[in-house]
């Protein structure tokens, strides 16, 4: 069956991975779209784009005109994962992670709610609910009905958790207004290649190709899922029909402390040496995994790579090995 696939961010991490699982499919059209603010227009993504069931749109979706006449009229799919993300920006570029993180949610939903889609699949983030864990000791694992909050709006690292969850109102109300298909997935620290470097994985390995081992937030806990796990979580979740209308779960329910994540991309780089930690930056979150029972319900879903080998992976193209 002929599928019609708007991916957004295409260039990012999550984006291109999904873009490129889509486009495995030589029945499947994909339009990837993307304005750099944060992808990469490497040779991945240029070898993506070069397939011939794949268009390459750089498009700015906060502009108005660009979504009016450089879009397909009509898809089948959206994965919207256009996003500024990435801790160093909320802290350095505040308002640009508010601004490129809203706008294009607003202007989508405005342009392709009232047309006939099978999903709109939005990028939700756990930084939406991270307050109320951390002020109100709601239970981690997390599950899909806790609320929503801003721990302190004048601390600007609260610009990608908020603009997160304005996006989930705006389509949950999208959804009513247009009756439109939608499944809002929440992401729980996705890692893997290419995933940029402002992120704890990333950020940890680049310096270690500089023989510096040095970790923040060391005393935090996380739980990691790689970026196959949660393509596969996400495609899933966009084609069946229990997950219409629904806010899902992505990640693992593996707790890890982000000192032992350390350890443990030592372990995946070959390397034993002392390693120097940091505490957090103020308002960082302390606990987070999500309840996953939901996405296993719904979808079947299974995770099928353990951490030791998805930093494996990752570390082989951090280091230089791959990528």
């Amino acid at each position: 069956m002929h599928k019609r696939v708007l991916v957004t961010g295409a260039a990012g991490f999550i984006g291109y991975a999904i873009a490129e699982r889509a486009s495995r499919d030589a029945d499947t059209q994909v339009w990837c779209v993307d304005n750099f603010v944060r992808g990469e227009d490497d040779p991945l993504y240029l070898e993506l784009c070069a397939r011939p069931n794949v268009t390459r749109l750089d498009v700015d979706l906060t502009d108005p005109s660009d979504i009016a006449t450089r879009l397909p009229s009509e898809v089948d799919y959206i994965y919207h994962m256009a996003a500024l993300n990435g801790t160093q920006n909320f802290y350095e570029r505040p308002f640009e992670v508010v601004r490129c993180s809203t706008t294009p949610t607003i202007l989508l939903l405005e342009a392709y709610g009232p047309k006939p889609l099978k999903r709109f699949v939005y990028a939700g983030s756990s930084e939406a609910y991270a307050s109320t864990v951390t002020n109100f000791g709601w239970e981690v694992p997390t599950a899909e009905n806790v609320p929503l909050g801003i721990d302190d709006p004048s601390n600007v690292r609260w610009s990608y958790g908020a603009s997160k969850l304005h996006g989930e109102v705006a389509t949950f109300a999208a959804g009513a207004q247009f009756d439109m298909p939608f499944t809002v997935i929440r992401y729980h620290n996705v890692y893997g290649p290419r995933m940029g470097d402002k992120h704890v994985v990333p950020d940890f390995l680049i310096r270690a190709r500089k023989g510096e081992y040095a970790l923040y937030g060391h005393e935090d806990t996380r739980a990691f899922l790689y970026i196959d796990d949660a393509v596969v979580a996400t495609m899933a979740c966009a084609e069946s029909d229990a997950c219409a209308g629904e806010v899902v779960h992505v990640g693992s329910e593996r707790e890890v402390v982000i000192r032992d994540l350390g350890t443990a991309m030592m372990r995946a780089i070959g390397v034993e040496a002392p390693i120097e930690l940091h505490p957090s930056p103020r308002g960082s979150v302390k606990r987070r995994a999500p309840r996953t029972d939901k996405l296993r319900r719904l979808t079947n879903f299974r995770e099928d790579w353990d951490l030791d080998r998805g930093l494996a992976e990752t570390a082989r193209f951090y280091m230089g090995e791959a990528g």
